[in-house]
């Protein structure tokens, strides 16, 4: 019988090779840019999901923003996410009187990934409105105040402006010539903590 010996080479060319399981994980976005409107004068927001893909957790350290004007929902970082699992945040964005534009950053142990955002403009306006209130009645010390806005209409109320416990005045030097808006303030006590909302008042401006 005659044996056939193959080189090295060409045994190893015959072999299969087997894919690892462990592929590496990445994040992956629903968005890699979002834009926002500030023609309403109101502070908007869009959802933005991560999903960690592969087979691998990954650790968020770090979230930042390039421009003050974006924000969103405070988490405790660094965070890590399971392989599959998905967490969302909310992306909010306070109109100006010019156009913005911004970069969220996110550093994790994958790698770091950015989100383009910007912002139309807010109208020009020449109108104010002026808002005076009294201390409430709880008799809780009164750290501080907070004023809302709301479109007529609306529920969503967006923070405009705050004042130390104070100055119980402010004036909403944002308002849209033609809109109808709804303000309210709240009391602040000195942990930050937020008491009942003041009554509504509805006030069209000119």
């Amino acid at each position: 019988m005659k044996k056939i010996v193959l080189p090295l080479a060409a045994i190893l060319a015959a072999s299969p090779v087997w894919a690892s399981s462990n592929s590496a994980s990445k994040l992956t976005f629903s968005a890699t840019a979002l834009s926002f409107n500030g023609s309403s004068n109101n502070v908007s927001s869009q959802p933005l999901t991560i999903t960690v893909t592969g087979s691998q957790p990954i650790t968020i350290t770090s979230a930042t923003y390039s421009n003050g004007n974006f924000s969103s929902t405070p988490i405790s970082l660094p965070a890590t996410l399971p392989a599959g699992q998905s967490i969302t945040g909310q992306i909010s964005a306070r109109p100006q009187s010019t156009a913005q534009t911004g970069v969220l950053t996110i550093v994790s142990s994958a790698g770091t990934y950015t989100v383009k955002l910007t912002e139309t403009a807010a109208p020009s306006t020449t109108a104010s409105v002026n808002l005076n209130w009294g201390p409430p009645s709880t008799g809780i010390p009164t750290g501080s105040y907070d004023v809302d806005r709301a479109e007529n209409g609306s529920t969503h109320f967006s923070h405009i402006g705050s004042t130390p416990a104070s100055v119980t005045g402010w004036t909403d030097n944002s308002p849209q010539a033609g809109q109808t808006y709804q303000y309210r303030v709240r009391a602040l006590d000195h942990d930050g903590d937020s008491g009942p909302p003041s009554n509504v008042i509805t006030l069209k401006i000119p």
